[in-house]
C-alpha cells in the first residue's frame, strides 16, 4: 500500500464561520462542492473538503491504497475498524479507526481518472 496522504477534511458544524477562520488563516478559498452539504478547499496540496454539518473536532485524513477492499480488509486483520468502501466519482474512500482509536480514511483513485 502507498500510504501517500492525498485528500483532507475540515469538519464544520457552521461553513461560514470555517470558511472565515481557515480562509483568514492561511487564504484557502471555499467553492461549492460535488453534492450538498460539502464544500472544496481551493489552495492547499493535498487537496481538501469541508463537510458541513459535521460534529467532529479533528481534521481527517485520507491515504492512498491499490485496492480499497484489501486495505480495508486488513485495517480489520490489524485489530481496526473500518467501513465498507463508499463509491465517488473520483473513486472510492472509507473511513477507519485504528486499534488505538484514531481515525483516518483511505481512498482509492483508479488509474486514468486523475
Amino acid at each position: 500500500m502507498a500510504g501517500n496522504v492525498t485528500y483532507f477534511e475540515v469538519p464544520s458544524s457552521d461553513i461560514e464561520a470555517t470558511q472565515r477562520f481557515w480562509g483568514s488563516l492561511f487564504g484557502w478559498k471555499f467553492n461549492k462542492g460535488n453534492f450538498p452539504g460539502y464544500s472544496m478547499i481551493d489552495g492547499p496540496t493535498p487537496m481538501g473538503g469541508a463537510p458541513h454539518e459535521d460534529s467532529s473536532r479533528h481534521p481527517r485524513i485520507f491515504f492512498a491504497v491499490d485496492d480499497i477492499h484489501a486495505a480495508v480488509e486488513r485495517v480489520r486483520e490489524l485489530g481496526g475498524t473500518a467501513e465498507d468502501p463508499v463509491t465517488i466519482p473520483s473513486g472510492a474512500f472509507a473511513h477507519c479507526v485504528d486499534d488505538q482509536g484514531v481515525e483516518f480514511s483511505l481512498s482509492h483513485e483508479p488509474e486514468g481518472s486523475a
